[in-house]
């Protein structure tokens, strides 16, 4: 059989085999005719090349009949994707714009060494600097005292921005020991370094994520803006000579995922050891940029515990949280337009915090709201958190009638205002994918949480709901394999449901071990 290539793949479709079987058909028959043109005499005219890219477009067409058999019996497998589509955060050609490895130098910072080893560094050029450090001296010194400001920050960002994973990772060792041993100074009256909410952009900024992602909300925004960002950062590492046109090549050819992961590892450990170092507001701010920064494509196949980690003790040093984690819940709704990437929002909040669970609950409802088009309503509180609220939600996730919303907006988009078979079954596959998110949706805000026996009837209701609106609203069809998709989560939840039922009172976090989806 002959090979269709594409982009270095072999790709076998339904369609793909059908003209093969065609071109070999017309293959057979060119050979015979030609056999005959030979025996008569005639000699061996041009043939038809079958499959040639050059050939006629008349030549390249499956007979109506195919056409016909490959209308009713293709498949459709991916209308409803594993994982969530991401977006694209980083801009490889905007690394190092402020510093890199080149440029960064411990004598530019205006520190004055007392010590031998300070002394020894401060002599030594910046790829001695590195090396001196990582090789433990820079530990040995301060085992005892206080490791001065400039050298700490001199890590952080050298660390961030280090093309080599392993030098980069013993930056880390070394800044997180000398980060605890700074802690363990009581009789200091100072607490240990930590980066500012300033310092943490300018390295994210330097990885080449841009401003308006890291802080992609307009109504929440730092006291400093770009221009402050690079101007002060920029200032030390421009005054030596040639470091303007080191600074004007990109720094990172590939994803920097180590350096991402070890500021994320180490400002882990700055909020664990230091929880008041960050105002309320500057912990919202934070917590929007790792959401956001996690939405990056590239990041999909990552495990992202640290991030996980990170985020469970800036939820916990937010004083006020009552008031913030509604801020909260319709700041992150913003982050993101599609119903995917919010679904992925939510599954990156731990739910094995009393906090992470409440988040993760409100924030559900503020994205139902949001993709239902449904007014806000005030954010329930999660401790006395009512499961019959979705009840009215469920009865709007029936998928016809998703469909039918998103028909009546496309056929006012529309010049003519018809819409044909093949765009009406793009928006029954967007319909489907839509519900598919709505249901999840609805599993964390029903199944996350230790609801009392009195909230018993308000599942018996959901189950009906479930069965009614959007079960029984699902056609199954061999072809149309999202609708399976769609109804075989239908069952978990509905399973789930009838076990918390049963119990009166469900497995505080079990969650996982019904719903959780490839993504």
């Amino acid at each position: 059989m002959k090979e269709h290539v594409h982009s270095g793949t072999y790709t076998n479709t339904l369609e793909r085999l059908v003209k093969e079987m065609e071109d070999t058909q017309r293959l057979d028959e060119l050979q015979k005719q030609l056999q005959e043109d030979i025996r008569q005499g005639r000699g061996i005219k041009s043939p038809i090349r079958i499959g040639d890219q050059d050939s006629t477009d008349d030549e390249g067409d499956l007979f109506e009949e195919h056409r016909e058999f490959l209308k009713r019996f293709s498949i459709t497998i991916d209308a409803i994707p594993d994982h969530h589509p991401g977006e694209e955060i980083f801009n490889f050609f905007n690394s190092g714009k402020i510093f890199n490895q080149y440029t960064l130098d411990l004598r530019d910072s205006g520190f004055i060494g007392q010590s031998a080893v300070e002394k020894l560094i401060l002599k030594s050029g910046k790829t001695d600097q590195i090396f001196l450090t990582t090789q433990g001296f820079l530990t040995s010194a301060y085992h005892y005292v206080q490791c001065p400001v400039p050298v700490l920050k001199w890590l952080f960002r050298m660390m961030s921005v280090h093309t080599d994973c392993i030098v980069s990772m013993q930056i880390l060792s070394t800044l997180m020991e000398i980060t605890i041993r700074n802690d363990t100074f009581s009789d200091s009256p100072l607490w240990p370094w930590i980066p500012s909410l300033s310092d943490i952009a300018a390295v994210f900024f330097n990885m080449g994520i841009g401003f308006r992602f890291l802080f992609p909300l307009e109504n929440l925004q730092p006291d400093f803006n770009e221009d402050n960002l690079i101007s002060s950062e920029t200032q030390m590492t421009l005054d030596r000579e040639g470091s303007e046109d080191l600074c004007s090549k990109p720094i990172f050819s590939t994803f920097p995922e180590t350096n991402i992961l070890n500021v994320v590892k180490f400002l882990g450990l700055c909020t664990s050891i230091h929880p008041e170092g960050y105002t309320d507001r500057e912990i919202v701010l934070l917590i929007l940029m790792l959401f956001k920064i996690s939405l990056e494509k590239q990041l999909k196949q990552i495990p992202l515990v640290d991030f996980q980690s990170l985020l469970i003790n800036l939820m916990k040093n937010i004083r006020d949280w009552n008031t913030k984690v509604s801020e909260l819940c319709l700041a992150i709704n913003e982050l993101s337009s599609h119903p995917h990437n919010l679904l992925w929002l939510v599954q990156l909040v731990p739910n094995w915090t009393s906090r992470g669970r409440q988040l993760r609950q409100c924030l559900s409802l503020v994205i139902i709201s949001k993709l239902l088009d449904d007014k806000h309503e005030d954010i329930p509180n999660a401790n006395n958190l009512k499961v019959s609220v979705l009840h009215r939600y469920l009865v709007q996730m029936k998928p016809s009638d998703l469909l039918k919303k998103m028909v009546l907006k496309k056929r006012a988009e529309q010049p003519n205002g018809t819409i044909d078979d093949s765009l009406h079954l793009e928006l029954e596959k967007q319909a489907y994918y839509l519900t598919y998110i709505l249901l999840h949706l609805v599993g964390e805000v029903s199944c996350s949480h230790s609801f009392s026996s009195r909230q018993r009837k308000h599942f018996v209701h959901l189950c009906g709901a479930l069965e009614k609106h959007v079960k029984c609203d699902i056609r199954e069809d061999a072809r149309l394999f999202y609708r399976t998709k769609v109804k075989d989560l239908v069952a978990r939840l509905h399973g789930k449901w009838q076990e918390i039922i049963q119990n009166c009172r469900p497995i505080q976090g079990q969650l996982h071990d019904f719903w959780v989806p490839d993504s």
